[in-house]
């Protein structure tokens, strides 16, 4: 169990006071940065929110929204740090650097690629560290930031890793393919889309992988690579999937609907939000569902459909939220701040993959076995 902070819980109490009743879906707090927040926070296990803005800087933020410390990055930090064994962090940033930083700060290593670096990284069990980049290679590097191997994926690399139980790397590319690279760098097999992949993979329990494309479509792909399904939108599928309660899938389009969809194929509920659905959506630990919008709100579902709640930021959400065992949810907009949200629950859904990169630290491995 994570430890809460007498503070932090006192802090809460009090909002609770003020609020009243229902107070889920306020606001706790909000932190300014110099620019628009894309990345999605991690969150370390004494509760620091730790997350990157197009001012690039790299921010810890304590749980009460002061700022613990910032690191100066050498451009935009737009994809999400991973937090390894709450021991490292790692950042990537647009001009091709992949930082290694003590959870204080200090920088350990970093690794540049030849283009610049979109992608959030994903941790194996053994300690590597997978990403992409618009250099259209995935790279694996070790812990002490050595190059194991790099892999041409045919086109740049938005896409983030998602990590198999059995450690295959999934991921897109603008070529129109996802990809299953093994441990070793090798292509296993590679599924076609009939349009560019940026959306990102999540995996169910059952080892199927789920990911959008630009074509319309998001697809369920079994583990050797041939088509299970595909559900049809209205747009682009530039949103990363979530899974929740009934192992639904929820995902947005760029056709300014939010969809849940069964794990058949076929559509549950959807929602129009009135603008593009870029964000991905995270699942709460009672399977609330929660995503942003272009409107420039956050939005909570319940697991049926039903509008709970939205919170309205001052400019459009690309980032997506994460949720701690505090029962906060923390999303970035492009307003330039860092919001923390208070949830009537806490933590994530018990599922494979109940939120963009998977869990709090952000690690892109699926969340099945012990």
């Amino acid at each position: 169990m994570r430890n809460k902070g007498f503070y932090f819980l006192l802090l809460i109490i009090g909002v609770s006071l003020l609020t009243g009743c229902g107070s889920q879906g306020r606001r706790l707090w909000r932190f300014e940065t110099g620019n628009a927040v894309f990345a999605s926070p991690a969150i370390g296990k004494d509760g620091m929110v730790y997350v990157g803005s197009h001012d690039n800087k790299f921010y810890a933020i304590k749980p009460d929204g002061d700022l613990a410390w910032e690191f100066e990055a050498e451009n935009w930090v737009h994809g999400s740090a991973a937090i390894e064994n709450d021991e490292i962090l790692y950042v990537p940033d647009f001009s091709g650097n992949l930082y290694a930083l003590t959870m204080d700060g200090e920088l350990i290593w970093s690794f540049k690629a030849d283009r610049k670096i979109q992608t959030s990284p994903a941790l194996a069990e053994d300690g590597t560290i997978y990403f992409g980049s618009d250099d259209k290679f995935l790279y694996a590097l070790d812990s002490d930031g050595e190059l194991k191997w790099k892999t041409d994926l045919g086109g740049i690399v938005v896409s983030c890793p998602a990590i198999g139980e059995d450690g295959t790397i999934y991921v897109g590319s603008e070529d129109q393919g996802l990809y299953a690279v093994s441990p070793e760098g090798e292509i296993v097999w590679r599924f076609d889309a009939n349009g560019a992949v940026y959306s990102s993979p999540a995996i169910g329990a059952d080892g199927t992988i789920y990911v959008g494309s630009s074509d319309y479509y998001l697809y369920a792909i079994n583990p050797d690579g041939t088509e299970q399904w595909r559900f049809e939108t209205g747009a682009e599928v530039y949103s990363s999937p979530a899974i929740g309660v009934d192992e639904q899938i929820y995902v947005g389009s760029m056709d300014n609907h939010f969809y849940a969809i069964t794990s058949d194929g076929e559509s549950a509920w959807e929602f129009d939000t009135r603008d593009w659905v870029i964000s991905s959506p995270a699942i709460g630990g009672d399977g609330t569902v929660y995503v942003g919008a272009y409107n420039q709100s956050v939005y909570a579902f319940s697991a049926d459909g039903e509008l709970l709640w939205k919170h309205k930021t001052d400019k459009y959400i690309s980032s997506s939220p994460q949720i701690s065992e505090e029962g906060v949810l923390y999303i970035g907009s492009d307003d330039n701040y860092i919001y923390a949200i208070v949830l009537d629950h806490a933590g994530l859904f018990d599922s494979a993959w109940p939120r963009f990169r998977g869990d709090f630290e952000n690690s892109g491995f699926v969340q099945v076995g012990d």
